[in-house]
């Protein structure tokens, strides 16, 4: 039995063009809020700040009971086990005491930002040629060798540090090796913006990466520093991150990073044999 065919008025016809336009509108729609949404999450807040005031503030409640060490400041860096409360330099000497193993220095004694905070730590479990990431037993600096990978610099690009109680976000934009004590980490105060300007020439001749982030005399800096065996036991080098204070309504973005011709020489040390493991 042959079936009917059903034949449609011109209106019919009419309102079925119709519901299919509206409907390929609102798909069409909903891809285009779908976007916006992704890259306003991804693009612009890759990542979520996550205030560490509290944290000090119970760290040195406890401190003034118990030590005779103070926090000054709290440091958290992106996608590793790096968050952690700063104590000023002074204290230093007494490291070999604190109980807690995760505490980092500042070379400044002062809860108060600088337009150069130098923040240091000890790498004692992460020495080897072929740094690890992430392990359980990392403390303090252990973890700031992940950044000699050219994928995770990809995917973790800042810097969190609070000091008088306020939380200061950072672009990473420089990624280097250095031998020990070249490097100016005990200034006390404020960088000149020509100190500034030639710091920033150093970091741009010495990374391992490119960074396309945009820096200048006028701005704000952290250094974190800590020793690596990378090139061997008996060439000991600083391994150092910096970052730029985000400007004033400046986003967060997903920039881009990428290896320049001194990695392909720290890729390929890594690459050899484990003869740095023991050091």
């Amino acid at each position: 039995m042959k079936k009917k065919k059903i034949k449609l008025t011109k209106k019919q016809s009419q309102r079925i063009k119709t519901l299919v336009l509206t409907t390929g509108l609102l798909i069409c729609c909903c891809i285009v809020f779908t976007l916006i949404f992704a890259l306003n999450i991804f693009g612009t807040s890759i990542y979520k700040v996550d205030s560490r005031v509290r944290n000090i503030a119970k760290e040195q409640k406890n401190e003034k009971d118990n030590t005779g060490y103070e926090t000054i400041g709290w440091l958290k860096v992106q996608g590793t086990k790096i968050d952690a409360p700063i104590i000023g330099y002074e204290y230093v000497t007494d490291l070999a005491h604190v109980e807690k193993d995760d505490y980092l220095w500042n070379n400044n004694n002062k809860e108060k930002l600088f337009n150069q905070v130098v923040i240091s730590g000890h790498n004692i479990m992460n020495l080897s040629n072929t740094p690890k990431i992430g392990e359980k037993y990392f403390s303090r600096f252990d973890d700031l060798m992940a950044f000699v990978y050219e994928d995770f610099i990809n995917d973790n690009k800042y810097i969190q540090y609070t000091v008088n109680e306020e939380d200061h976000v950072y672009k990473i934009f420089g990624v280097f090796f250095e031998k020990d004590y070249k490097l100016d980490l005990n200034h006390k105060e404020n960088y000149t913006k020509e100190e500034t300007k030639d710091y920033i020439k150093q970091i741009n001749e010495s990374s391992i990466y490119d960074f396309d982030v945009e820096v200048d005399e006028n701005d704000s800096l952290i250094t974190l520093t800590t020793c690596t065996r990378i090139f061997g036991k008996n060439n000991q080098k600083q391994f150092v991150v910096v970052g730029r204070l985000l400007r004033e309504n400046e986003k967060m973005d997903n920039y881009k990073v990428t290896a320049n011709d001194k990695y392909k020489e720290i890729k390929k040390l890594m690459e050899g044999d484990d003869d740095n493991a023991q050091a």
